[in-house]
């Protein structure tokens, strides 16, 4: 599946990267804002910032700005729906 070139440009989310100073919540590590930051398309797919549900919707969690944060896609991945 292909993916976007850039992360979105949506007011929430430029509020969260520069909240989260555009670290990985997960990992604390430098997350990516274009996939012409990222040495192959590969590892953009895996270090691009997407948005992660801290309490998951699988367990009730809203899609509200206080239960969002930023994370890799990777990091999203392996959290899965826990808390």
């Amino acid at each position: 599946m292909s993916q976007p070139f850039q992360t979105p440009a949506t007011d929430l989310f430029v509020e969260l990267w520069k909240a989260q100073s555009g670290l990985c919540t997960l990992c604390d590590k430098p997350m990516l804002r274009s996939r012409f930051e990222a040495p192959h398309a590969r590892v953009w797919a895996k270090q691009r910032a997407t948005f992660d549900h801290i309490i998951p919707r699988s367990k009730g969690g809203p899609d509200t700005h206080d239960n969002l944060q930023l994370a890799h896609a990777r990091c999203n991945k392996i959290k899965g729906n826990k808390v």
